[in-house]
C-alpha cells in the first residue's frame, strides 16, 4: 500500500551564508533545512536546501514540489547587488536641466543610514557612489506643471538619439524619471513606447510606476534602483521558477516583498525593488504571527544570521511601516516594513582598526570561504569562530551533524589576531562576544527609543542561525521582560513567509490641504476609486476575482509644512466630511505616539499628500501540531557536558541538550547549551528555558520557579 504524502507549504529565503527552508504540511508537522548560499548560483543553493528538506521526509525532491500548493520566496538578490554595487549597467533619462539631481541629493545624503560610528568621522563621509554614472545620465527636453498640464511637449527626436547612445554605452536597464510624471505620466509611457521599438531586450523602470510620489530626488532614485536591481533579481526569479516547475512544482512561485505581503513573479519582475529586505520581513511577520500565539502585542524581533543583524518591531501587534527607507544610503519612496540593520552576524570579521582597537564587523566572511572554522579557506576569525572556541557551539553538532567545525584553526586565528592585542586566544574570543552583544544591544536601543518604545515593555524573538547563542547577551543589556526562541529558529525567516497573505497595492501623491471642502472629498475618493480599480485588475491577470480580494484604503497625512507624512487607514464606505475628520484625528494621536506629545503643532492645519490602497488574497492558515506535555525534568535530553565561557563565572563545566529531545514543560537551567539543527542555545547561569506545546523556549531569569507557558486561546492556527 501506497505511504500518503501530505500537502506541502514552502518557504524559502536565501542569507549571505545559508539558504534556508522550512515546510509545513497539512498534518502540521514542520521540518527545517539550510545549505550554503551559492553567490554564483543562487538557485543551486535553494534546491540544495530542498533536498535537504525532502530527505529529511523520507521522500524525493520530486515528489516534495509535486506536493507543494504553496511555494513563496525571499531573496536578497536585490540588496547585495545594491551593497556590493554589482547591479545592471544602467542609464537614466530625466527632464532636461535635471541630470544632476540623482547625484547632488540632498543634504543628509552623506549620513543616510549610517551608524552614530559613522557619523562621528563625519568630515570623512562621502555620498554613495552613484548607481548611475553622469556619463549615463540624458536630459530631454519636456515639462509638466504640478496640475498636469503639458507645458513644454517631449521632443522625441531627443528622446530617440539618447535611448540610441545610451544603448552605444552598454547599458543593461534605464530608468525614466521626468518631473510630475505621478501626476500626468503621458511623457514617460510615450518613452516607454520608444523604448519597446528601440531598446527591446533593455529593462526599463518608470517613475510614475515605481514611486508615484513627491520629492524629486528620492522618486528618481528609487527608479534608478529598480532599474540597477532589476536584470539580476528578474533573470534568477525566472531561472528559479523554470526549474521549480521542471521539477514538478504546478503551483505559481510567490515572492515576498519588503511591504509585508506576496506578490507574482511577474509583478516583482516589474519591480523588483519591493524584494529588498524580503527576508527579514519575512521573520517580522512570522514573529508578528508568534506573538498572536502567545498573546504578545509588543516584540522587538531579532535575526542574527551570517552577516548581519536585523531588528524589527511588532507594536501593538502590528509590524510599522517605513515609507522612506534608507538603503545603501539612498533615501527611497516605497512602503517597506521597519527593519534596521548592520553587519553583526556569525560571519562579521574581527579586526583591528588603525588605532589598534579590536572591532567586529560590518565586512563578512559569508558562505565562501566563511569562518576559518569552516575549513573553506577563511583566514580571518569570526564571531562563528569565538562561539566555537568559547564552548557556545558545538563542533560537532553544527547543522545537526551534518557540519564539522574545526576548532583547532578558530583558535589559530584567534592567536594570530590575538598576538597583536598582548591577548590569548580565549580572551580574544570574549572580546568579540562582548563586541557584537553590546552592538546588537545598540541598534535595539536605536530602533526602539528613538520611537518612543522602552524595551523594557517588550518581548525579545531571537532566530537566525546565531540569535539564540548572542540572545540573552543583548537582551540582558536592554532589559527586555522575556526571550522567545522558536522551535524552527535557525529558518525562521524562511518560516515567516508562510504567514503572509497575497497582496498588490497602489498608491499615487496629490496635495490637498486643509480643510477639506466637498471637492476636495470627491476628488480624493475618485483617486482611491482609481487605485482600487488598479489592484483588482492586477488581481484578475493572476486569475483572482475581485469579490475575493480585501481592499484597505489609505490616506498619508501630515501637519501643515511638515516633513513627516503618516498613512491612515480609511473605513469602508464613501467618504464624507465626518470620516475625514476622524481620519485627522486618528493621525494626531499616531504622532505624538510616534514622536512624543511635545512635537504637536499647536495648528491642526493638515495636508493630504499620499493616496494608498492595499488588496489582500488571504491564504488559509494551517493548525500547528501539539506535542504532549512531559515533565520538567529534561534528563531525557541531556547529550554531554562541556567546558564553555560566560560572563562572571569564566569557563565552567556545561550541561549539553539535544533541542529535538525536549519535551512540553521540561525546563533547561544554566548554564546550559541546547543544539538544535542549525544553531544553539546559550543559557547561561541564573536563566532558564522552559519549552511549551509547539517547542518554543521561553527565556527568563531563573527563579526557581518555571510553570509552562501556555498559547493564547483560539490563536492555535497561526503558524510560526
Amino acid at each position: 500500500m501506497a505511504t500518503r504524502v501530505p500537502r506541502f507549504r514552502v518557504g524559502v529565503d536565501i542569507g549571505g551564508t545559508f539558504t534556508d527552508c522550512a515546510v509545513l504540511d497539512s498534518d502540521g508537522l514542520r521540518t527545517a533545512s539550510k545549505a550554503l548560499t551559492t553567490p554564483e548560483a543562487l538557485e543551486r543553493g535553494v534546491m540544495d536546501a530542498l533536498e535537504e528538506n525532502a530527505r529529511e521526509r523520507g521522500i524525493s525532491r520530486a515528489e516534495l514540489l509535486a506536493a507543494t500548493d504553496l511555494f513563496v520566496h525571499s531573496t536578497t538578490q536585490a540588496t547585495n547587488a545594491l551593497l556590493v554595487r554589482n547591479g545592471a549597467r544602467t542609464g537614466l533619462i530625466t527632464t532636461l536641466g535635471h541630470e544632476d539631481a540623482i547625484i547632488i541629493g540632498r543634504v543628509y545624503a552623506k549620513m543616510a543610514g549610517l551608524p552614530e560610528r559613522d557619523l562621528v568621522r563625519s568630515s570623512r563621509l562621502a555620498k554613495p557612489d552613484p548607481i548611475v554614472p553622469r556619463e549615463l545620465i540624458r536630459g530631454v527636453t519636456e515639462r509638466i506643471d504640478r496640475d498636469g498640464d503639458v507645458l513644454v511637449r517631449l521632443d522625441e527626436d531627443e528622446v530617440a538619439r539618447a535611448i540610441d547612445d545610451l544603448l552605444e554605452e552598454g547599458v543593461e536597464a534605464i530608468a525614466v524619471s521626468l518631473l510630475w510624471s505621478f501626476v500626468n505620466d503621458s511623457h514617460e509611457q510615450r518613452i516607454e513606447e520608444m523604448l519597446a521599438e528601440r531598446a527591446p531586450g533593455v529593462f526599463v523602470a518608470l517613475s510614475h510606476e515605481v514611486a508615484p510620489r513627491m520629492g524629486e530626488y528620492e522618486r528618481t532614485a528609487t527608479t534608478a534602483v529598480n532599474a540597477y536591481v532589476g536584470p539580476k533579481v528578474v533573470g534568477y526569479l525566472r531561472r528559479l521558477e523554470q526549474l521549480l516547475q521542471e521539477e514538478g512544482l504546478r503551483r505559481p512561485m510567490l515572492v515576498m516583498q519588503a511591504s509585508g505581503g506576496l506578490t507574482s513573479v511577474a509583478d516583482a519582475a516589474r519591480q523588483p525593488i519591493v524584494t529588498l529586505d524580503s527576508g527579514p520581513t519575512g521573520g517580522i511577520l512570522g514573529s508578528q504571527a508568534l506573538g498572536r500565539l502567545y498573546g504578545e502585542d509588543n516584540l522587538i524581533c531579532t535575526d542574527v544570521g551570517g552577516t548581519s543583524f536585523d531588528v524589527g518591531l511588532v507594536l501593538d501587534g502590528e509590524a510599522p511601516l517605513d515609507a522612506e527607507p534608507v538603503v545603501a544610503q539612498y533615501s527611497l519612496r516605497f512602503p517597506k516594513i521597519l527593519v534596521r540593520s548592520i553587519g553583526s552576524g556569525g560571519g562579521s570579521i574581527a579586526w583591528l582598526d588603525e588605532s589598534g582597537l579590536l572591532r567586529v564587523g560590518p565586512h563578512s566572511a559569508g558562505s565562501r570561504p566563511g569562518p576559518v572554522c569552516y575549513g573553506r579557506g577563511g583566514t580571518q576569525p569570526t564571531v562563528t569562530d569565538a562561539d566555537l572556541v568559547l564552548g557556545h557551539v558545538g563542533a560537532d553538532a553544527f547543522l545537526g551533524g551534518r557540519m564539522r567545525l574545526d576548532r583547532d584553526a578558530a583558535l589559530r586565528a584567534l592567536a594570530e589576531l590575538g598576538r597583536h592585542l598582548g591577548m590569548e586566544p580565549e580572551e580574544t574570543a570574549v572580546g568579540i562576544s562582548r563586541i557584537i552583544n553590546a552592538q546588537m544591544a545598540d541598534l535595539i536601543r536605536t530602533s526602539t527609543i528613538e520611537r518612543g518604545v522602552d524595551p523594557r515593555d517588550c518581548v525579545v524573538v531571537a532566530y537566525g542561525g546565531a540569535g539564540p547563542t548572542h540572545a540573552v547577551g543583548y537582551a540582558q543589556d536592554i532589559g527586555c521582560r522575556a526571550i522567545l526562541v522558536p522551535a524552527m529558529s535557525t529558518v525562521f525567516s524562511a518560516a515567516g513567509l508562510l504567514t503572509c497573505d497575497v497582496t498588490h497595492t497602489a498608491e499615487l501623491s496629490r496635495r490637498v490641504l486643509s480643510p477639506y471642502d466637498e471637492d476636495d472629498l470627491a476628488g480624493i475618493a475618485a483617486r482611491l476609486d482609481t487605485l482600487e480599480r488598479r489592484v483588482l485588475e492586477q488581481f484578475a491577470r493572476e486569475g483572482t476575482a475581485a469579490e475575493e480580494v480585501q481592499l484597505v484604503r489609505y490616506v498619508g497625512l501630515r501637519f501643515r509644512q511638515q516633513v513627516h507624512t503618516l498613512e491612515i487607514p480609511l473605513p469602508p464606505g464613501p467618504l464624507d466630511a465626518a470620516v475625514m475628520d476622524d481620519a485627522v484625528e486618528r493621525f494626531a494621536r499616531e504622532y505624538a505616539r510616534v514622536y512624543g506629545p511635545g512635537a504637536l503643532l499647536p495648528s491642526r492645519d493638515t495636508e493630504l499628500e499620499l493616496h494608498r490602497v492595499v488588496g489582500t488574497l488571504p491564504i488559509e492558515r494551517v493548525a500547528l501540531r501539539s506535542h504532549e506535555p512531559a515533565g520538567e525534568d529534561p534528563a531525557a535530553a541531556l547529550k554531554h557536558a562541556r567546558t564553555a565561557y560566560f560572563d562572571g563565572a569564566g569557563f565552567v563545566d556545561t550541561a549539553v541538550f539535544d533541542g529535538d529531545a525536549l519535551a512540553p514543560g521540561n525546563v533547561v537551567r544554566g548554564p546550559a547549551v541546547v543544539e538544535r539543527m542549525g544553531d544553539s542555545v546559550l543559557l547561561p547561569p541564573g536563566f532558564r528555558a522552559t519549552v511549551d506545546a509547539h517547542l518554543t523556549l521561553h527565556i527568563a531569569e531563573d527563579d526557581g520557579a518555571a510553570p509552562a507557558p501556555q498559547a493564547a486561546s483560539g490563536t492555535e492556527r497561526t503558524p510560526a
